[in-house]
C-alpha cells in the first residue's frame, strides 16, 4: 500500500510538471509515465486516466492557492515574492502556467471550471469593498497569471538587482491598489517604480 501512494505522488508531481511546461493537450498517458519513470498504464491504474490526474494537479494548486492568499495584510508582497522569486518550490507559479496553458483546450477548460468553479476568485473578492468586487478580483487573479507567464517567457526576468527591485515593488504596489478601494488610478500609483525599472 506504501509503494502504491509512492508511486500516486510520483506521478502527480511528474503531470504538474508536464501540464505546467506544456499545457494539456501535448500531454499524454505515456509522456506522464516517461517523466515519472513508470509504466505509464500505472497512470490508468491509479487515477483512472489523464482526465481524472489533471483533476488531481488542479486541486493540488488550488490548495498551494488557497495557503498563498492567508491574510489580507501582507498579501501583496507575499503574491510578488512568490511570483517573482518562485518560493514555496516554485508550487504556486507552476499551478498558474498550468491555468494558462489550458486556454487552447476546451476540455481542460472544462475540467478546471468542475473542479474550481469560482473559488479562485471568491477568495480575494471576500476581501474586496464596493460594488466593483468581482471586477477587482478578476483583474487581480489576471495580473498575477499575467506576471507568472511574462516570468516564464522571459526566463525569471533577467534584470540587475536594482531593475529587479523597482519591478518587486511596482507588482506590489498594482497588487495593492486593486485590494484597496482608494479612488486614486491605479497608473499613478504604479508610475514611479515602473518608470524605473524599464528606463534604468
Amino acid at each position: 500500500m506504501r509503494n502504491a501512494e509512492i508511486t500516486r505522488q510520483v506521478l502527480l508531481r511528474a503531470a504538474l510538471k508536464l501540464f505546467a511546461e506544456e499545457g494539456f493537450e501535448t500531454v499524454g498517458v505515456r509522456d506522464i509515465g516517461l517523466r515519472a519513470k513508470v509504466d505509464p498504464s500505472l497512470v490508468n491504474r491509479y487515477y483512472g486516466g489523464k482526465d481524472e490526474l489533471f483533476i488531481e494537479v488542479v486541486k493540488a494548486c488550488e490548495a498551494d492557492w488557497r495557503r498563498l492568499w492567508g491574510e489580507k495584510t501582507d498579501f501583496a508582497a507575499r503574491v510578488a515574492r512568490e511570483v517573482l522569486q518562485g518560493g514555496n518550490d516554485g508550487k504556486v507559479l507552476q499551478g498558474l502556467l498550468i491555468l494558462l496553458r489550458v486556454t487552447g483546450s476546451e476540455r481542460a477548460r472544462h475540467l478546471v471550471d468542475k473542479t474550481l468553479g469560482s473559488s479562485m476568485f471568491g477568495q480575494v473578492e471576500s476581501w474586496l469593498d464596493g460594488p466593483d468586487a468581482d471586477v477587482r478580483a478578476r483583474l487581480l487573479i489576471a495580473l498575477i497569471g499575467g506576471m507568472a507567464f511574462a516570468r516564464d517567457l522571459s526566463g525569471d526576468f533577467p534584470l540587475k538587482e536594482a531593475r529587479a527591485a523597482a519591478l518587486a515593488q511596482a507588482f506590489e504596489a498594482s497588487i495593492e491598489q486593486l485590494l484597496t478601494s482608494s479612488p486614486k488610478p491605479i497608473s499613478q500609483s504604479i508610475a514611479p517604480p515602473l518608470n524605473r525599472a524599464v528606463t534604468s
